[in-house]
């Protein structure tokens, strides 16, 4: 079997080369780092640091690469679309737009050998499907030669991954030479959107296809009790002065915090949500792993990657913290951990208190305006927390 992936990143490296390699597949990944192109394609294999217990050295053979700044790359590109049985795009959200224009020239020029072949979205974003669906449609001039060739598929991709510098991190490069180092967590599970998918998926090490109520529940696991808690603990941790996610952990005021979110907040809702996919002991179980992976000393996580483009975390584009906060209030919740999170990130951005009800103006109007006042009402309790750190954060938690 072989696949073509689009983004040779961290998710791209360190997550999907593992399980595809696990299961004999061959892949060929398509970047605009032309040097990081030119040494896989002189290595032939790429090796990425596996984050579990200890850290382990991943080797994965049988990988090419494709420049997509070379000037043969649209000749190359196609080749590899033709012959591909599978296509992963993690390339990130805000390069929807490149790899659309990619995808479009391809269904005009290319004879697929599986029409239509499955896109196995990747990037972490809400809908991601739809958005690169979108951005192809924009390019190419025939609608329905779109749908005859791609059926585009929302996954959940639940295994951190980063991409970093040998200074960043001093461990082995993902090849000899290059200035780029792969850590991933060892997280196995890849499930995928089963109403979305046009062709049987080819099997592969990880896979779970899930059918749409069951994906779902999973997606709002993924958003809201992984997103969300991990951002919620990124924004707080920064505005203490944690360089690490492990620090937030050993911190016992903001750890209160960040597992009052994962099981009382999030946890409750997603069961009461989904009740025929979580119970609670589920939940508990899921939520033990996941936060002790987010705080894991060994993975090394920081702040400042958790807090990225915070603002977005409070937009309706992404809310994994206001869109958590919300799910919460919906199903029978008190969000106070999630407010806490929502005004962090305004503190981080400068936004006064008196914007709080215009940045949560598309929130659901049935609990609008309760998540106003709570948010307000944490706004004030973090600009205290600040001015005076012997003021506790839990405090507002009761």
């Amino acid at each position: 079997m072989k696949a073509l992936v689009v983004g040779a990143g961290g998710v791209g490296l360190g997550f999907v080369s593992e399980l595809l390699s696990q299961s004999g597949w061959q892949m060929t990944f398509a970047d605009i780092d032309s040097d990081l192109v030119a040494a896989v394609n002189e290595c032939g294999s790429i090796t990425f640091n596996k984050v579990g217990a200890q850290i382990e050295q991943i080797e994965v053979s049988g990988v090419s690469a494709v420049d997509l700044n070379g000037p043969n790359a649209r000749q190359e590109l196609a080749e590899a679309i033709a012959t591909a049985d599978l296509v992963f795009t993690a390339a990130g959200a805000g390069a929807f737009s490149a790899v659309g224009k990619l995808l479009a020239r391809a269904a005009e020029s290319v004879d697929f050998t599986r029409q239509p072949l499955n896109v196995l979205c990747c990037e972490n974003h809400k809908d991601a499907a739809a958005a690169l669906r979108d951005a192809t449609s924009q390019t190419i001039s025939n609608a329905k030669l779109l749908a005859q060739r791609f059926a585009f598929v929302n996954t959940i991709v639940a295994r951190m991954c980063q991409r970093l510098t040998i200074e960043e991190r001093n461990l082995p490069p993902v090849v000899p030479g290059l200035d780029v180092v792969i850590v991933a967590e060892a997280y196995p599970l890849f499930p995928i959107d089963g109403s979305a998918i046009a062709e049987p998926v080819p099997e592969f090490e990880g896979l779970r296809i899930l059918a749409r109520p069951e994906f779902e529940a999973w997606d709002h696991r993924k958003l809201y009790a992984h997103n969300g808690v991990h951002a919620l603990l990124g924004v707080l941790g920064n505005l203490a002065g944690h360089t690490y996610m492990y620090e937030c952990g050993q911190d016992p005021e903001l750890d209160e915090v960040g597992r009052r979110a994962m099981w009382q907040e999030v946890g409750g809702a997603l069961v009461r949500a989904h009740p025929q996919v979580f119970t609670q002991s589920d939940h508990n179980a899921f939520a033990e792993d996941l936060y002790g992976r987010i705080t894991s000393k060994l993975f090394a996580d920081t702040t400042d990657r958790a807090t990225r483009n915070s603002m977005r975390m409070i937009q309706s584009q992404d809310g994994r913290l206001s869109k958590a906060a919300e799910f919460v209030l919906r199903f029978g919740g008190q969000p106070r951990a999630m407010a806490l999170g929502i005004a962090g990130v305004m503190m981080l951005n400068s936004k006064p208190q008196q914007q709080v009800a215009e940045l949560l103006d598309y929130i659901d109007p049935s609990v609008r305006d309760e998540l106003i006042a709570l948010t307000e009402e944490a706004f004030a309790t973090i600009r205290m927390w600040r001015e005076n750190p012997a003021r506790q954060l839990s405090s507002f938690l009761q």
